[in-house]
């Protein structure tokens, strides 16, 4: 159980969640075309800034580097450094399947010889897969990205983005400026963030549970109305 915590937590720490968002269960509501003057004058900015081919790089550096940094880190930890660092209870450190004495890494090695390279491998597979999916989607993000640009912007300050960006130091920026969102040092900062989270957790329902006092309780759900996602009559 300890081990399937550890691999949990690598996902959450890598997830690329700029960038990945949830899935959208409602139509959107509809939104009045942009200004056409201002579509044209934020084409080339996200040119700049979402070139086709940076959601690929974006999974790839944060398969390749991300994960595979925060699984060796994490795979150092004795059990009850992991359930400290994750806010977890003491006693949730006391799993069967690791020594107190031994490292995550080593209880992995333990059950199986082929643990790390599997992870390895499994990571960077999973890497290229999404990748792949992610570039199917990327022409819609572009002209997503470009819609919003020209909402937000006038078509004089999207020019100076583009005259910016046509400098060695705005082309700099452009082609980096989604990666860092993903790099080491967001990760980090997200690290160090989980346990606070979950040691709020607690808190924070019990004052979504106060602010919502007043509604009567959800329905409640059969078997199959849990099966299919439906409310029960």
């Amino acid at each position: 159980m300890m081990l399937r915590h550890a691999l949990c937590a690598a996902a959450l720490f890598a997830a690329p969640t700029p960038l990945l968002a949830e899935p959208v269960t409602e139509a959107p509501a509809a939104l009045p075309a942009p200004d056409p003057a201002r579509l044209v004058a934020a084409r080339p900015v996200i040119d700049a800034l979402w070139p086709l081919g940076t959601y690929a790089r974006v999974m790839h550096a944060t398969m390749d580097q991300v994960v595979q940094g925060t699984m060796m880190r994490m795979f150092d930890m004795k059990p009850h450094e992991f359930a400290k660092n994750m806010g977890l209870p003491a006693d949730a450190s006391k799993a069967k399947d690791v020594h107190p004495d031994e490292t995550l890494g080593q209880a992995a090695d333990r059950a199986d010889p082929y643990f790390r390279e599997r992870m390895r491998i499994t990571m960077k597979v999973m890497g290229d897969e999404m990748a792949t999916l992610m570039t199917e989607i990327e022409p819609g993000v572009r002209d997503a990205l470009t819609a919003s640009y020209a909402r937000r912007f006038s078509v004089a300050e999207l020019g100076d983005l583009q005259r910016f960006f046509a400098t060695p130091t705005g082309k700099a920026y452009a082609s980096d400026s989604m990666l860092l969102m993903m790099g080491p040092d967001m990760v980090n900062a997200m690290q160090a963030f989980v346990p606070k989270m979950m040691q709020a957790m607690p808190k924070i329902m019990a004052h979504v549970a106060d602010a919502t006092k007043h509604l009567p309780p959800p329905p409640k759900k059969t078997s199959t109305d849990a099966a299919t996602g439906k409310d029960a009559k």
